[in-house]
């Protein structure tokens, strides 16, 4: 049975090179280095599905590493607080402090340059009711730049695994969240003068599609439509800032890219960057917070194979055998081409109907 994962975003500073643990069945001990201003280096050890281990680090080395053990499989991580600031020369913000808390209530030591448990910078907590960590993805390089998390949410009834990363932008609005689909087939946008003001979007679910829409709908929306199910959004990049004469932090960007590499942009790319994207995986749903405007935007991801582009009636191998002749053919069309084909054959002094071949419509 597979589970639904939820990413939340990365907190800290934007230097360094991203990295990206994904999910696991569970953490069993997590190693923590720094020096005299910030945290250097961390290592995860993460059981995998079948019993295998695997470990992950990142940063560097400046003194021995403090380590924390969890009890697997009788015990998980279910919260990360830490901070995170701009110390001694550089340019960037690194993370500056780590505590983590498991299920059994025991909570590891502070790691990092503390005096008497007091850390400094903005602070940062990752929970959600118990549920428990299974993976991190951050930045790091010299130092840990940034960090985030990936929870184990709940099971679901299908084969794929489901990944709800976290909507970003501002922190007003009202909360709304469309799910998951088979796939998303038309977006329909609206802007103004700084906003993304209105988000439509048609999903498809088997056989149907179902339109679910957000923000306030102004002059005639642009549109932009998906080749589903032989194209699909790989990714969204997209921009949030504070307008002026807005009291609100906002959307003002979005930029789609589909499998087939189709591009298309809507709003002004003011403000801060983001992107909701996971490698091999096509989005089958957003989610956010809508007001006058949207405020904030997230999505589902969902490992979903893609049928390759078809011509209707000449995917099988057909024959219909020797005859005499042909006496009628009948042929259906569709938009791009010929869907359907069957012959009345001529057999001596009878006339034979042959199977139909493709889809009639």
């Amino acid at each position: 049975m597979a589970k639904m994962y939820q990413k939340l975003a990365l907190r800290g500073g934007e230097g360094g090179s991203e990295w990206d643990d994904d999910v696991y069945k569970g953490v069993r001990k997590v190693y923590v280095g720094q020096d005299l201003s910030r945290i250097t280096y961390v290592k995860f050890e993460y059981v995998k599905e079948d019993g295998e281990e695997v470990t992950r680090e990142y940063g560097t080395i400046s003194q021995h590493p403090n380590e924390f053990v969890v009890q697997y499989p009788d015990e998980h991580i279910t919260s990360v607080e830490g901070s995170y600031n701009k110390v001694g020369l550089y340019a960037t913000e690194v993370i500056t402090s780590l505590v983590f808390k498991t299920s059994k209530d025991r909570t590891s030591p502070t790691f990092g340059p503390n005096l008497f448990g007091v850390v400094n910078g903005t602070k940062f907590v990752f929970e959600d009711d118990g549920k428990k960590i299974v993976g991190f993805h951050g930045r790091s390089g010299d130092a840990l730049d940034a960090l985030g998390v990936y929870f184990e949410v709940d099971s679901l009834t299908t084969s794929n695994p489901l990944y709800k990363l976290e909507a970003q932008g501002g922190a007003e609005g009202q909360v709304w969240d469309d799910g998951s689909y088979d796939g998303v087939r038309t977006l329909r946008i609206c802007q103004d003068d700084c906003r993304i003001t209105y988000l439509e979007f048609e999903y498809v679910k088997g056989g149907g599609s179902e339109t679910r829409h957000h923000g306030v709908k102004g002059e005639t929306p642009s549109e932009f439509v998906i080749d589903f199910p032989n194209e699909y959004i790989q990714s969204v990049e997209a921009t949030y800032d504070k307008p002026k004469l807005f009291r609100n932090t906002v959307i003002t960007s979005i930029r789609l890219e589909t499998s087939k590499g189709r591009t298309s942009i809507f709003g002004y790319g003011v403000g801060k960057k983001f992107m909701l994207v996971k490698n091999g995986y096509s989005l089958v749903g957003f989610h956010g917070k809508e007001g006058e405007a949207i405020d904030a935007l997230g999505a589902y991801f969902e490992n979903v194979p893609t049928p390759t582009a078809s011509t209707p009636g000449v995917v099988d191998t057909w024959d219909d055998g020797d005859y005499d002749g042909v006496k009628k053919i009948q042929i259906g069309l569709y938009d791009e081409g010929v869907s359907f084909l069957k012959f009345e054959y001529i057999k001596g002094n009878e006339l034979v109907s042959g199977d139909g071949h493709g889809k009639m419509t």
